[in-house]
């Protein structure tokens, strides 16, 4: 990952999350309304600039500041490292940095959070997901961890992501659609907001940004996990780079990482007598 995309400016991080926005703010500020203490969590930090200015601005609330990267690198490799951060982009006066309460940072794999259930009010996260192997299996640990009531905005990829109902390529581009995230049934391609609709209720909702970049806002209502039953696709998830139609329509190699998953065939009936696959 670059630098740039390391340093992302925390308006820029919402603008990934949903363009021309400030929804990971506005998200906060109603959370902070209920009048608790609350903790927040950012999954792929960086260099920590997004974490220290939305810690900053909410400084005078009781929130604690999480952050989880895979590895640390210079020059954050400690959670006292963000004051430095902090100082270099002028986020936090001098006068009060010595003060400031810095987040907390972790640095392991996200697809297993090390974090107790329904222990996080917010999780958001931008760019990092897209080189997630096992993207299921974290969307799952994130309803874990969140707290009744809490919210997790994630974006999974970017444009042209959206692939209909139908049959599979058959070869390695599977669908000529730039999606991370791939689920099928046999040769069936089985859109990824169809499959998710089949888990709302009194636990869950889902809703996704169709018209541009994929991200998946999550709310929890009330106790309990998310089970979606998918089987990983080992022989057909990989990088991105290198795949034919992802060359075509970009130009120019795009990393990351698409993950392609088998749903099971109760799923798949649940789905067909639901009228939530309809050829386009």
């Amino acid at each position: 990952m670059s630098v740039r995309s390391r340093t992302r400016s925390l308006a820029e991080i919402d603008h990934k999350i949903v363009d021309q926005s400030r929804i990971i703010e506005e998200t906060l500020t109603r959370l902070v309304a209920a009048g608790r203490p609350l903790s927040v969590l950012e999954v792929g930090f960086g260099w920590g600039r997004a974490l220290t200015e939305l810690a900053w601005m909410f400084h005078d609330h009781p929130i604690e500041f999480h952050g989880v990267d895979i590895d640390c690198k210079r020059p954050v490799e400690h959670s006292e490292d963000l004051r430095e951060i902090a100082r270099k982009f002028g986020i936090v006066p001098e006068p009060a940095l010595a003060g400031f309460r810095v987040p907390q940072l972790h640095f392991y794999d996200a697809t297993r959070l090390h974090f107790a259930d329904e222990s996080i009010d917010l999780i958001y996260s931008a760019v990092a997901i897209r080189f997630f192997e096992r993207k299921a299996e974290f969307l799952e640990e994130v309803c874990r961890v969140l707290r009744p009531g809490g919210v997790a905005l994630l974006q999974m990829a970017e444009l042209d992501w959206n692939y209909p109902y139908g049959l599979a390529n058959d070869d390695e581009n599977i669908t000529p659609y730039l999606s991370r995230m791939v689920l099928m049934h046999g040769t069936e391609l089985i859109p990824v907001p169809a499959y998710f609709s089949l888990f709302e209720g009194d636990t869950f909702r889902f809703r996704f940004t169709i018209d541009s970049r994929c991200s998946i806002i999550i709310e929890k209502f009330q106790r309990g996990r998310l089970t979606l039953g998918l089987e990983y696709n080992a022989g057909l998830s990989g990088p991105t780079i290198g795949l034919p139609s992802w060359q075509r329509k970009l130009g120019k190699p795009k990393d990351g990482f698409r993950s392609v998953y088998d749903i099971p065939a109760d799923m798949y009936r649940a789905l067909v007598e639901q009228g939530l696959l309809r050829i386009n």
